[in-house]
This record gives structure tokens, sequence and C-alpha cells, in this order.
């Protein structure tokens, strides 16, 4: 495995290799909860409520701003089985990209089986890989 390194040897050599990118890049479209009242005219406590319960998969964008992956929204509403997942998997950035990456287990994204509405089918994948 190699010697082992200081944390300060770490973190520079980590530096060396890591690359920023942007949460879009990654994520797909996002919006702050403004932005989301204008699109979905969902209110801002209401989607506070969807946070605090864990009902929509929030990702921090900097260092105090939360915005919202656009594609968990069906109709203005988190897509049926967010919570479950969000529950299952308690990283925010864990949960959104394993979502949106192909699962042939699944046939496809968690996030469209969750909007086609094979609930369960995505919750127990889920848990066998994260409970």
């Amino acid at each position: 495995m190699g010697d082992l390194l200081d944390i300060g040897e770490g973190r520079r050599r980590l530096t060396a290799y890591a690359v920023s990118s942007r949460i879009e890049d990654w994520a797909g479209p996002v919006a702050g909860p403004a932005e989301i009242e204008r699109t979905f005219g969902t209110k801002r406590s209401t989607l506070h409520d969807w946070q605090k319960r864990g009902a929509v998969i929030d990702l921090l964008k900097g260092e105090r701003k939360h915005v919202f992956p656009l594609a968990q929204f069906v109709d203005g509403r988190p897509a049926k089985g967010m919570s479950d997942v969000a529950r299952i998997i308690r990283n925010p950035r864990a949960a959104w990209q394993w979502l949106i990456q192909p699962k042939p287990s699944l046939g496809g994204t968690p996030l469209d089986q969750l909007k086609a509405g094979n609930i369960d089918r995505v919750v127990a994948a889920a848990d066998l890989d994260f409970g």
C-alpha cells in the first residue's frame, strides 16, 4: 500500500489530484429556494419543511447555500420515494449521485425508476447498496 503520510503531505497530494468542478457539472440543473418558488410555485416554507423531513435532496453549494437538483421534482413536488432513499443514504451527495447513475439491476437510473412508480424496487436496491 505504500508509506504512511502525515496529514499535511496527504492534503498536498490530494490537492494536486483534485479537480474543481461546478455542482451543475455532476448533479445536473439545480436551483435555490427562490428559483424553485418561481419555477414550480412551491413556497419556501414548504421546501424548507421537505428539507427538514428529508423528502428532498439538497446539496451544499459553497459554504452555506443549499440548492436542489431539479430532476427530483415531479409537478413541483419531490418524486415519491425520495424520503425513503434519503433515509437509507444519509449523505445527500452520495444519495444524489446514486439516484442519477444507471443501475443495470433496475433497468435505468434509480431516479427514473422512482418516477415510474417502482418505489419498492428502488428502496430495496438502496438498502442493498447502503443499508
